[in-house]
C-alpha cells in the first residue's frame, strides 16, 4: 500500500477534489461503499473547492480595494497636501493650530539637509514605472509636470519602489513628454533636496 497522497497549494487541491469527487462515484459500488458514503465524500469534494474558490474571490476584491484606496490617497491626499501649505501662510495661523491639525510634523534628530533621492523611469506594461532609492527615509513624493510647463503637480507619496503610473493621453496617438522628480520624506515631512529631473515619452 502506497503513501497517501492529499495535495497542499489551492489549484493542486481543486483539481485533485474534481477527480476524487468523480472516481469515487464509479469505484464506489467496487469498494463496497453505500451510495450515502459516496454522497458523503462527493460533498466533501465540493466543499473544499468551493473555499478556494470563495478565498480567489476575496484576494481579487481585495486587490481591486487597495487599488482605490491607493488611488484615492494619491488624489486626495496630493490635493490636502497643497491646502495645508496654503493654511501655513494664513494671517491665524499658529503652532497651537498647526499640532491641533496634526500638520506639524515631529523633527528628526538626523540631518538631512543635504538628502537626495534618486529616480530612474521607463516604460513598463503601458505604465510609468519610477524606481527610486529612498535610502534611510520613509519614503518620497513624487512630482511631475509636462515638459513644457512651469508648475510641478503633486503625483504620489511611494514607500516602494517601483512606483507604477497609469495615464491617459490628451488625444490618443498624440507625443506627450513629462518630466518627473522626487523629495525624501521623513516623518511625513519633505526633507533635503530634489532628486534629479527625469523624463518620460508617452505615445499609446
Amino acid at each position: 500500500m502506497g503513501r497517501s497522497y492529499f495535495p497542499t497549494a489551492d489549484a493542486a487541491q481543486t483539481a485533485w477534489a474534481s477527480n476524487y469527487k468523480a472516481k469515487i462515484a464509479e469505484v464506489a459500488s467496487t469498494l463496497g461503499l453505500t451510495q450515502e458514503q459516496a454522497d458523503n465524500q462527493k460533498s466533501k469534494c465540493d466543499t473544499i473547492m468551493s473555499s478556494i474558490s470563495n478565498v480567489a474571490a476575496k484576494r481579487a476584491d481585495l486587490k481591486e480595494a487597495i487599488g482605490i484606496r491607493d488611488e484615492i490617497i494619491a488624489t486626495n491626499g496630493g490635493s490636502l497636501r497643497a491646502d495645508i501649505s496654503n493654511i501655513k501662510t494664513l494671517p491665524g495661523y499658529n503652532a497651537g493650530i498647526g499640532n491641533a491639525l496634526g500638520i506639524i510634523s515631529i523633527p528628526s534628530s538626523k540631518d538631512y539637509a543635504t538628502f537626495k533621492p534618486t529616480l530612474t523611469i521607463g516604460m513598463f506594461g503601458g505604465k510609468v514605472r519610477i524606481k527610486f532609492k529612498k535610502m534611510e527615509t520613509d519614503g518620497v513624493n513624487i512630482y511631475r509636470k509636462k515638459i513644457d510647463a512651469t508648475e510641478w503637480s503633486f503625483l504620489a507619496r511611494a514607500n516602494k519602489s517601483p512606483f507604477d503610473q497609469s495615464f491617459v493621453l490628451d488625444a490618443p496617438g498624440q507625443i506627450e513628454t513629462w518630466q518627473y522628480r522626487a523629495f525624501g520624506v521623513v516623518n511625513d515631512n519633505e526633507v533635503g533636496l530634489p532628486s534629479d529631473i527625469v523624463q518620460v515619452v508617452y505615445l499609446v
